[in-house]
């Protein structure tokens, strides 16, 4: 009996050996393809991924701390997303009056280190209104952010930067245990002032660095040669023509309802799930204990991504995407029957979670871009975001209101909203 048992420990470290230098030897392929600005930007990811994975987590307990009520941070919230949406659709005109490097650099520098210095000095709502509508201004760089990212990268590696920027997107949550950490040490409110401060120091180290080594794109060039040539009803004349060109095309249509309905959910789930754990009518655990569960779901995420998405053909989308979201569905149900002060089922919720968002995101991602053309994908992405990114504003007030009819309703709502999600992919996607 005990040479078996012996023989098991050894066949789990042999295999977690195995596993580890197969991630790491991953992470090096797709780290030979980083080149230009793709490699500036990934070398300064972690200025922002580290301290947004921090206040991703405390920033709504933040401000249930300093007075806002359930509902008033879903408000506070809500209004972030319309900004956003907002800035997207301006960031094609202005991108196209000041280049990309130029646009990026001066709305970062407003968006980023002012709304931190905003936040860490918080007293009440209003503060919170001012930082979070500065900081969604960081929305009118997403098109020159990506044009910056991806014109210095062939188009053969440009799948391995984007899982690249993936690991290090999820990767930051490796790190949020510090934040507990710091939390545990000086108490949630000053601990999130130390956190919002250390971030506008991060991010402002980063921009100096991408102001210094970052080099304006071709096109970038071109649009500032070009811009008395802009016309704006022309512009709005391509929106509409997008717009009627989703709408006609089936697929694109419920592949927008799709994403529109995910993030809806996502929405209602990371706004009040760190609010869950931490009320004592939900999971009742300490503010500096639940640093852990990003965590988790970090690990379980990249091991994913690196191990199984390569290998997932285009002709298994769609059996991909229904698992994955099923995996969501069960994971929304744990936090519905979740007994208090028990940490086991809200740990299994992110395993299973963290399984679902590795599968969805980049093969979701890879759906679309395969169901679009090179000449419409541009203008037909940025209808899709627009899109999306409205119909999410109401997401995070009407989780307030669930959670305080009962907190547990608001995720009992988001596992609805990811059975229709399953029901629309199960009938209306198809597999070309």
């Amino acid at each position: 009996m005990l040479e078996q048992v012996n023989g098991l420990i050894s066949s789990v470290i042999k295999n977690s050996l195995y596993l580890v230098d197969y991630q790491k030897t991953k992470i090096m392929e797709l780290g030979h393809s980083l080149k230009g600005n793709a490699k500036v930007f990934i070398v300064t990811e972690a200025n922002w991924t580290v301290p947004i994975a921090w206040f991703g987590l405390y920033s709504p307990i933040y401000m249930i701390a300093l007075g806002l009520s359930k509902v008033e941070v879903g408000l506070v919230t809500s209004l972030g997303i319309a900004v956003a949406a907002i800035g997207t659709i301006l960031g094609a005109t202005i991108s196209d009056r000041l280049g990309h490097k130029k646009t990026l650099m001066i709305f970062d520098s407003l968006s980023w280190p002012v709304s931190m210095l905003i936040f860490a000095f918080a007293q009440n709502i209003w503060w919170f209104i001012a930082g979070t509508i500065i900081n969604n201004l960081c929305m009118i760089v997403l098109g020159a952010w990506q044009c910056l990212f991806i014109e210095d990268t062939p188009k053969e590696k440009r799948a391995n930067i984007y899982a690249f920027l993936q690991i290090m997107l999820n990767g930051a949550s490796l790190l949020v245990p510090i934040a507990g950490l710091i939390v545990d040490g000086f108490g949630l409110v000053t601990a999130c002032r130390i956190m919002y401060l250390i971030s506008a120091v991060s991010m402002g180290f980063g921009l100096y660095y991408r102001g210094k080594h970052m080099k304006e794109t071709e096109a970038g060039r071109l649009v500032i040669k070009e811009k008395k040539k802009y016309n704006f009803n022309e512009e709005l004349a391509k929106f509409k023509t997008a717009f009627l060109h989703i709408k006609e095309r089936k697929q694109l249509f419920w592949y927008c309802v799709v994403q529109i309905l995910v993030g809806f959910a996502l929405v209602m789930w990371n706004t009040y799930y760190p609010i869950f754990l931490t009320d004592p009518k939900g999971i009742g655990l300490a503010d500096s204990e639940i640093s852990i569960y990003p965590f988790i779901f970090a690990i379980v995420m990249i091991s994913i991504i690196l191990i199984f998405i390569p290998h997932v053909k285009e002709n298994k989308f769609k059996k991909y995407l229904v698992f994955a979201t099923i995996f969501s569905v069960i994971s929304a149900l744990l936090y519905v029957i979740a007994p208090a002060h028990k940490g086991f089922f809200i740990a299994t919720a992110f395993i299973l979670n963290g399984i679902s968002m590795a599968f969805f995101r980049p093969l979701s991602d890879a759906y679309s871009m395969n169901l679009l053309t090179d000449t419409e994908r541009s203008r037909i992405v940025s209808v899709f975001n627009t899109i999306i990114i409205l119909a999410m504003v109401p997401a995070a007030p009407i989780g307030g209101y669930l959670y305080l009819i009962n907190p547990r309703l608001t995720f009992l709502v988001v596992a609805v909203i990811f059975v229709v999600s399953i029901v629309i992919m199960k009938v209306k996607y198809t597999e070309e």
